[in-house]
């Protein structure tokens, strides 16, 4: 019985050694875990050019967010903490690695960006400045609208202030189709004081549909449900609703406005005013003549987007494309670093959609005939539509409704461009100068 009592114990001593064990590592993780907790800011630099950063830790998840690269609440990932070792990275078109020491509520590292040689040198360093974010000045509603048989997943971020909004719906590129990739203007123009709508396009994220057997005006449509939701709501100034639309998105705002009076002003930033077949033409030579380095070649890719426009607009049939694709791109090897490459396959349910099919529209008269107020931005060394060509275009509709800004070494995202040819001074691809006060300054004239 003696001998019973002492195993006992043993084993009840052990249970409670395991038991504090435990519990000393829960509370050892909590304490490592909790300097990186809060909100921290700072700045990234390379060749003595930096920009401001912001990360905000929470539960071992974070964000990231640049103003001057246009990024907002980015998620971070790959978080690992091993003593003050810190280590995250962001992914955008590439991969951005963060390495750090954390040390008196400082972060200092190094940054390593995925395609750049490794000999060019990136630092960053952050300082806590609170346990939180300073809170919005705005909240987000989620909505979820109904539009010729699909459903967008959208959010409306609204201003705190108690008073009529006017409001603004964003409408996406054609390859940029998330919500999430809009953040950072819902936030400029909530923060101006707009009931702000973004959404997932169709068929991408969280809403329902086939995007790419989508024609423009199934596009069209999605916007004007989303302008239908803006006007019904009580929050809203109903004499001041807009639309801002970013490339495949701008370049459809005026067939928009034929379609709906709800629009009282827009806001195009990098539209194509012809065809979508010339900013193929456009953006692939320009490819070509880059990569092969002869302006024939360029000429040659340009053509092609351009026959197979015509062959769309005569009736030609998906076969009949697929098949002078291919025949084109078998003669001229180059053509493979276009859209027009080898081996293409059409699917049947996809011509009719709009990236094929659509491109048989053209957009100049509705352009030419836009009546409400209109802002048309262009960065000069946009690398998808030829800004200054387009620009001469608008001008030359001496349309009062219209003011067209052209910003110089600003890119299709009016980021400023890195060419060491033509310029050799490095800046990161950081908002191009004067761009939001220019919106905010016209925005003030037309909405008062």
């Amino acid at each position: 019985m003696h001998i019973y009592f002492i195993t006992l114990r043993i084993h009840n001593m052990k249970t409670k050694l395991l038991l504090l064990s435990a519990i000393l590592f829960i509370l050892t993780s909590c304490v490592s875990s909790k300097p990186i907790s809060g909100y921290w800011v700072g700045t990234m630099e390379m060749d003595g050019k930096s920009v401001d950063i912001s990360l905000s830790f929470n539960s071992g998840k974070g964000v990231f967010s640049s103003n001057d690269l246009m990024l907002l609440e980015e998620p971070i990932r790959n978080l690992k903490m091993n003593g003050g070792d810190i280590s995250f990275s962001i992914t955008l078109d590439v991969e951005m690695k963060f390495e750090g020491v954390l040390e008196n509520e400082k972060i200092n590292g190094t940054v390593s960006i995925q395609g750049l040689p490794p000999n060019i040198k990136i630092g960053f360093s952050l300082d806590k400045k609170s346990a939180t974010p300073a809170a919005k000045s705005y909240s987000i509603e989620k909505q979820t609208i109904k539009s010729n048989g699909v459903t967008l997943s959208a959010e409306i971020y609204i201003p705190d202030t108690k008073k009529l909004h006017p409001a603004i719906v964003l409408l996406q590129g054609s390859t940029e189709n998330l919500k999430q990739q809009y953040t950072f203007y819902a936030d400029f123009f909530a923060r101006l004081g707009f009931e702000t709508l973004i959404f997932d396009k169709r068929g991408n994220g969280e809403s329902t549909g086939n995007y790419m057997a989508a024609t423009y005006d199934d596009i069209v449509g999605d916007a004007i449900a989303c302008l239908h939701l803006m006007k019904n709501r009580t929050t809203v100034d109903k004499s001041k609703i807009g639309l801002w639309g970013y490339s495949q998105g701008a370049m459809l705002l005026p067939l928009i406005v034929t379609r709906t009076d709800i629009p009282a002003f827009l806001i195009a930033t990098s539209p194509e005013v012809v065809c979508v077949g010339e900013a193929a033409a456009y953006s692939d030579s320009l490819r070509v003549i880059r990569a092969t380095n002869s302006a024939v070649n360029g000429h040659i890719a340009a053509a092609s987007h351009r026959h197979v426009a015509d062959m769309i607009r005569n009736g030609s049939d998906y076969k009949g494309v697929e098949a002078y694709i291919n025949k084109n791109a078998s003669e001229f090897s180059f053509m493979n670093q276009t859209g027009l490459y080898a081996n293409l396959t059409i699917n049947k349910n996809d011509f009719d959609g709009f990236y094929w099919k659509g491109q048989s529209l053209n957009f100049y008269s509705y352009w030419k005939n836009i009546k409400i107020k209109t802002l048309v931005l262009f960065g000069e060394e946009d690398e998808y539509v030829n800004a200054v060509q387009n620009g001469a275009i608008i001008k030359s509709f001496n349309n009062k409704k219209i003011e067209m800004k052209l910003f110089p070494r600003a890119n299709h995202s009016l980021k400023k461009v890195f060419d060491p040819v033509k310029y050799p001074d490095f800046d990161w691809p950081r908002i191009i100068d004067g761009y939001k006060d220019f919106v905010n300054n016209w925005i003030e004239n037309v909405i008062k």
